[in-house]
């Protein structure tokens, strides 16, 4: 399913935390990035100001697979944010490093549209848009 693009200055852009700002550094390099708990090793969902695990609050940085299992799509039909024409296909996938960290992508090319809960999925970051790049599902990698 190819989503059409209009004019994506309109949309909200994410203004960095100290929390987030891992995440959108990394994605501005187009990697996957979270914090890892530096007292037990625990990643840190990007808003999570302390580890949920220990309460930490001294991370590292670290570089993601990006390998995920999907957990749920959505398709949204109406406009769904500025600058966009529907339908626009939502997904929640589960991170391969710690499958309880759940992130939101985009599936701008239909990849999970036959796919079940479970599946395998790889995450990037699309196009820049404004300034910055979201999150969105890629194709497999080759397996050959």
């Amino acid at each position: 399913m190819k989503q059409s693009m209009s004019d994506t200055s309109q949309r909200p852009q994410p203004v960095a935390t100290a929390e987030t700002r891992p995440f959108w550094d990394g994605a501005a390099e187009g990697v996957l990035c979270l914090r890892r708990c530096a007292d037990c090793g625990r990643l840190a969902a990007p808003l999570a100001p302390r580890c949920v695990n220990c309460l930490g609050d001294v991370f590292k940085v670290e570089t993601l697979s990006g390998r995920a299992q999907l957990k749920g799509r959505c398709v949204v039909h109406l406009q769904p944010l500025p600058g966009r024409d529907g339908p626009l296909v939502i997904v929640e996938a589960a991170l391969h490093e710690d499958p309880r960290i759940v992130l939101i992508a985009l599936d701008e090319t239909g990849i999970t549209e036959t796919a079940l809960p479970g599946a395998a999925l790889r995450l990037g970051f699309g196009p820049v848009e404004g300034s910055h790049r979201f999150a969105m599902v890629l194709p497999p990698e080759d397996q050959g």
